[in-house]
């Protein structure tokens, strides 16, 4: 069964992981509890789709003014090899069950390929990722233990992306460009919600987006743990359709 958990209005937050503060226990946002009008459920479900849908049992206990997921999240921890600076996206979807997606520090999903449905671009809303059929031309980059495709894949915005002004493409996609020992640059065009920005793509080692890519960042008001989506969509001009999902922690 295929879980449309983006999109559809679920109650969402986003955690950045650190073993140091994160491991024996999690702190849920305190805005995001406001969905409870105070009724609070005890014991909670996590679902993270694989192979297999897998659930873990967690318990919330609050310390002072604060709750946290405590009871069975090592559990959780463990099971899912979370790693410092991932990041956890956790949907709310009734019932006392959350769907969660892990994506790496490296801003890609963590999640078994076959366990990704990925939506057709033309379909969603600009500002939503939602799931459904899978893309004939998926593969895993092992390089970086992530999710991407020829045409296709998903970047979580991370603080070098602001501060470097650069945005690293997937190893995957770049190869589809660049030769060994040569130097590319080409024009590219992101398009996103009926507007197109200009974008240089280059790479001597790694394909990225560098000049123009500032510009993009602020017209479209981007922050950390947004998640891009991009897809090739004319491969002679460079041009990408880019969906925005947008980190819940910035949406008034």
């Amino acid at each position: 069964m295929e879980r449309n958990y983006i999109g559809n209005g679920f109650p969402a937050f986003i955690k950045v992981y650190s073993p140091e503060t994160c491991y024996l226990k999690l702190k849920i946002p305190s805005r995001f509890l406001e969905n409870f009008n105070g009724d609070i459920p005890v014991i909670y479900l996590l679902e993270v789709e694989g192979s297999a849908r897998r659930s873990w049992r967690v318990v919330i206990e609050r310390i002072e003014e604060d709750f946290y997921f405590k009871g069975g999240w090592p559990k959780f921890v463990q099971d899912n090899n979370l790693d410092n600076e991932d990041f956890l996206n956790f949907f709310y979807a009734g019932n006392s069950t959350f769907f969660v997606k892990v994506y790496g520090k490296n801003g890609y999903l963590k999640q078994e390929l076959n366990a990704i449905q990925l939506h057709p671009l033309d379909e969603v809303n600009p500002h939503e990722i939602q799931v459904a059929s899978p893309l004939a031309d998926e593969q895993l980059d092992e390089s970086e233990n992530s999710l991407v495709s020829v045409t296709l894949f998903e970047i979580v915005m991370k603080k070098s992306n602001f501060s470097k002004m650069l945005l690293n493409l997937p190893s995957t996609f770049g190869k589809k460009y660049m030769k060994r020992g040569q130097v590319f640059e080409k024009m590219a065009t992101l398009q996103t919600d009926g507007k197109s920005w200009p974008v240089v793509a280059r790479s001597s080692d790694r394909l990225k987006f560098r000049k123009g890519w500032r510009q993009f960042l602020q017209d479209n008001d981007l922050h950390v743990g947004d998640v891009l989506r991009f897809k090739l969509i004319d491969e002679e001009n460079f041009i990408l359709k880019v969906l925005i999902r947008r980190n819940p922690s910035h949406v008034s």
